[in-house]
């Protein structure tokens, strides 16, 4: 399990994110995974009972929460790639994950009634909440991120996620999806900017903040896209999410 960190979210636009990428050049280096457009793609398919508990405690600021998906840096969950398994829990304003890579990953895992594990405590934490809220596919996001890594201030995580694309449970990502703008969650101009760090942010950090006149915004992309989508509606009248 990794350890606890804080998570600042904001919503901005391009060209701010361009003034403290300039701004932060010095501090910040390219995350090594990048694909040759400086981004990676991000496909997860979330989980969530038959009510959609983890929705409706989002929406009502429920302190201590949780979110459970399967993850992959694609454009589908296919047969062998590298996919994990999250818990993300909150406690306030501290996140902690919990993720299980899958050895050899199936799409038949995407149904949580194929959960397997290699250990019995990493099983305990998944089964436990899959049994407990009768978890199953709730909606799928897919975005493009920018990462950066801090050069002296190893902690600290700068992410710019874009081009957020709603879809329904074991929908595919397709290139007409991608065109639609009806899925998009945020306008073509907007960009979801994350600093993340397991310890106390550095001054520079706190400048730039400043200089781009931003102020702190609780963004769920799973709430986004079960509301874009009708998804929450759905389900709050007894359809199918």
């Amino acid at each position: 399990m990794r350890p606890y960190r804080s998570e600042l979210k904001f919503l901005t636009h391009f060209g701010v994110r361009e003034m403290l990428l300039r701004r932060w050049g010095r501090y910040l280096v390219r995350a090594p995974y990048m694909n040759e457009y400086g981004s990676t793609s991000i496909l997860s398919q979330y989980y969530d009972s038959p009510d959609l508990l983890f929705y409706r405690e989002k929406l009502d600021g429920v302190a201590t929460r949780r979110k459970v998906r399967i993850r992959t840096y694609g454009l589908e969950f296919s047969r062998g790639s590298t996919t994990f398994l999250e818990i993300k829990s909150r406690y306030n304003d501290r996140v902690q994950k919990r993720r299980y890579r899958f050895a050899e990953f199936d799409p038949s895992h995407l149904d949580p009634t194929n959960w397997a594990f290699d250990d019995l405590e990493t099983e305990a934490g998944f089964l436990f909440l899959r049994d407990r809220h009768r978890l199953r596919p709730s909606v799928q996001v897919y975005y493009q991120r920018e990462a950066y890594q801090a050069v002296v201030d190893r902690e600290v995580r700068v992410t710019f996620d874009s081009c957020l694309v709603g879809l329904h449970p074991g929908e595919k990502l397709t290139e007409h999806a991608l065109l639609d703008r009806t899925r998009n969650l945020l306008p073509d101009t907007l960009v979801i900017m994350e600093i993340k760090s397991t310890g106390p942010l550095p001054p520079w950090v706190h400048d730039g903040i400043i200089a781009g006149e931003l102020q702190q915004k609780t963004l769920s992309k799973y709430v986004a896209a079960l509301d874009h989508l009708g998804l929450a509606e759905m389900a709050k009248a007894g359809g199918t999410a």
